[in-house]
């Protein structure tokens, strides 16, 4: 039974009420912690905890059976022992209940049997009317029109625009967190677990018409219907930018995944290049996807691979030269005319090429202008700026020092501080400006201090995302250029095709 594009899952991601199947009062039990989630994060629906031995959740009734619930239940969430979970999605299809997440493990990841018992409830659910997410699931999260955070995890996710489907529930919560910590908010995120009724396939295509959605997360292990997954995905990658981390691309992980979620993978180099083909962003590992998403929230898409590059330290230059040369980035020389202006602004002994190595300066102003005439060079079409936040490192340390006295330290950090702030603002601004990406590099001490005076925040106030080594900003800059490539060749090809059926090409 295939989901067909655009049908309606606002049961599952917008319910009006939830029955709560399984709650309990014992805080060590995911019937206590996932309903607790869902309460503390202010979900604005009734909520209806249902446990056969009645009774209180702390001020909540507790029903004994979903059909004592009064009034009309949009969505199941099912916390109960496997054995019990055809029974239980009986009574929900009896009440008219339309969708259900199964947290419940013990199915088709662990063998024949528990396979049978899948089948069963999928059955029993069709038969019903009613659509399921797992089962072996950690819950789904959705931001919108309110939060619904019927999720193990206890992360406090923000709204945003990052829609996350996960066949893993552990590296939803590691991904999430991830987001979190770089102030990324999420439209929605499923843990599809067993897919044993809805699929990645069906949420990739409900996220397709997601108005909240920008950017579509993806951990995959295996998929049940690959020809519709990148028929979908090569249509979506073309507003929306699609990045997928693929688990069990070797046949040890490949065997983990089959008992983890029980997904059969298949072949790693035919799916690398089915991706390549669809526009979507393989990555190799977590941290490549926030930093890649971030990237694509807060930067235009490149017109070009051209890469300039600033450093106030020639080796951070070196290594981003390099990476960028392995990960088919071009850093071409400068022109004449542009190392005439630069010579201008900057000391006699900076590096006079690209990179441009502003080699430790000494006011600000000689990199606010580099950043500038850089900008303007034509033959760039994206620029990396490294070796930021040392001036805030360093004024922060002569506030600290036990030997400079405090009345000595306040003015000059104070003025260090407010200059480093004018090279963030500039660099937000240009971007606007000049409509390419400029890349943010700072050191990475600067990310672990926090406090309204650290100037990252300008950066993290506008969504434009800083790195904290060459490496990673090249890479999600690569990746970003090679999408960006393919969406100008997808768009060279459509307008081909309608010059063809005009009949305004030559055969």
């Amino acid at each position: 039974m295939i989901m067909a594009p655009g049908t309606d899952l606002r049961a599952l991601f917008e319910p009006r009420s939830i029955a709560f199947i399984g709650a309990s009062t014992d805080v060590f039990k995911w019937g206590f912690n996932i309903l607790h989630n869902m309460v503390e994060r202010g979900y604005k629906g009734e909520i209806h905890p249902v446990n056969p031995n009645g009774g209180d959740w702390f001020g909540r009734r507790m029903y004994t059976d979903v059909s004592e619930i009064s009034s009309p239940v949009d969505l199941a969430v099912i916390v109960v022992r496997d054995a019990l979970v055809p029974d239980i999605v009986r009574t929900c299809t009896d009440k008219g209940i339309k969708a259900g997440i199964v947290i419940t493990a013990g199915f088709s990841e662990t063998g024949a049997t528990g396979a049978a018992l899948e089948r069963e409830v999928v059955e029993t659910a069709r038969r019903g009317g009613m659509r399921i997410v797992g089962p072996n699931t950690m819950g789904v999260f959705s931001a919108y029109p309110n939060f619904m955070h019927a999720l193990m995890g206890a992360m406090p996710l923000t709204a945003g625009h990052v829609g996350l489907v996960v066949q893993s529930g552990n590296l939803g919560t590691s991904i999430s967190y991830r987001f979190l910590r770089r102030k990324i908010g999420i439209s929605r995120l499923i843990s599809s677990g067993n897919e044993a009724d809805l699929t990645t396939e069906d949420f990739l295509e409900y996220l397709e018409d997601d108005p909240h959605t920008r950017i579509i997360c993806l951990y995959i292990e295996g998929l049940r219907q690959g020809e519709r997954f990148f028929r979908a995905a090569r249509r979506i990658s073309r507003s929306k930018p699609v990045i997928l981390i693929k688990g069990g691309r070797t046949d040890r992980g490949a065997r983990a995944a089959l008992s983890h979620t029980g997904a059969m993978g298949g072949d790693d180099e035919i799916f690398s290049s089915a991706c390549r083909q669809a526009g979507i962003i393989q990555v190799d590992s977590m941290d490549e996807m926030i930093d890649v998403a971030g990237m694509l929230l807060g930067q235009p898409l490149p017109a070009g691979d051209r890469v300039g590059i600033i450093t106030m330290g020639g080796g951070w230059g070196v290594i981003a030269t390099d990476q960028c040369i392995r990960r088919g980035l071009t850093i071409e020389p400068l022109s004449d005319g542009v190392i005439r202006r630069l010579d201008k602004v900057l000391p006699a002994y900076w590096s006079r090429g690209n990179p441009i190595d502003l080699v430790a300066p000494g006011n600000t102003r000689s990199i606010t202008d580099a950043i500038r005439i850089l900008m303007e060079y034509s033959q760039v079409d994206s620029a990396i700026v490294m070796g930021l936040g040392y001036m805030f490192l360093r004024a922060r340390r002569w506030l600290k020092s036990e030997v400079l006295p405090k009345d000595a330290a306040r003015t000059p950090a104070e003025y260090l501080m407010k200059a480093e702030s004018e090279v963030f603002h500039l660099l937000t601004d240009l971007i606007g400006e000049f409509g390419r990406p400029i890349v943010p590099v700072a050191d990475i001490m600067a990310f672990d201090v926090g406090g309204e005076e650290n100037p990252l925040n300008i950066l993290e106030e506008r969504g434009i995302m800083a790195y904290p080594s060459p490496e990673s900003a090249v890479c999600a800059l690569a990746r970003v250029a090679e999408y960006a490539r393919h969406m100008r060749l997808e768009s060279s090809e459509q307008c081909g095709c309608k010059l063809r059926r005009k009949g305004l090409t030559s055969t």
